[in-house]
């Protein structure tokens, strides 16, 4: 047990971490992915609590950090990593955090908190670190773990540079926030609707069967159809 993070193993060695003592919107589905070689650790959390060491305990092999977007509730911790990739779009705004590119201000709030991740957290003192990356990601890119080959999605309109990851052997799709089982937001900076209707029009013809999103539950290939005639 970890005091601030809920561990959750799936199939495929997929290991899924979260931030309960937060709002399921106001952090992220933290995703692991292991290899026989190297691990994907896919986005951070709002970074209020060491990440890395769990990680370190989990992951198999060496561990590549991917950041699905640039908002704090993906990126908190990403400084904790050594070997970080993002979009080139959003490069920037992980190398030089602010609370209104990385849309923290405003939507994390004292209230977002059912208990304090430690007896030193103050709230008036969260931001979100810098956390250059070392490689950018681009469409297609490939990411080998040894016995496992993941493919890079750019998949925009919740945010410019937003990418999900597929796992074309295990039919898994990792969507981060371009489709998940909740409120969805397109309203944003940076968002565009129609951008998001032909990332999902997209997703929709992989063949994938099961769906890992940026929050809320995992669901099968017919709850996504019934999601995405919603956007």
């Amino acid at each position: 047990m970890d005091p601030w993070f809920e561990i959750t193993p799936f199939e495929n060695d997929v290991v899924r971490l979260r931030e309960p003592n937060v709002g399921p919107l106001d952090s992220c589905n933290i995703w692991l992915v292991n290899g026989s070689k190297a691990s994907l650790l896919i986005d951070t959390g709002i970074g209020v609590a060491p990440l890395s060491p769990l990680i370190a305990k989990l992951a198999t092999g060496r561990l590549i950090c991917l950041l699905t977007h640039s908002h704090y509730d993906h990126i908190g911790g990403a400084h904790e990593f050594a070997d970080r990739h993002i979009h080139a779009t959003e490069a920037e705004t992980l190398a030089n955090p602010t609370p209104e590119s990385t849309l923290w201000r405003g939507w994390l709030t004292r209230e977002s908190f059912l208990a304090s991740p430690s007896e030193s957290f103050l709230f008036d003192q969260y931001e979100v670190r810098p956390a250059p990356a070392h490689g950018v990601l681009s469409d297609g890119e490939r990411i080998d773990l040894g016995d496992r080959l993941l493919e890079v999605l750019h998949v925009p309109g919740h945010s410019p540079g937003l990418v999900a990851v597929l796992d074309r052997a295990a039919g898994a799709l990792f969507t981060s926030d371009a489709i998940y089982d909740g409120p969805m937001f397109f309203d944003l900076p940076g968002s565009d609707r129609q951008s998001a209707k032909r990332s999902v029009a997209r997703l929709a013809g992989l063949g994938a069967k099961v769906f890992h999103p940026g929050h809320f539950e995992s669901f099968d290939a017919e709850r996504f159809a019934e999601l995405a005639g919603g956007i």
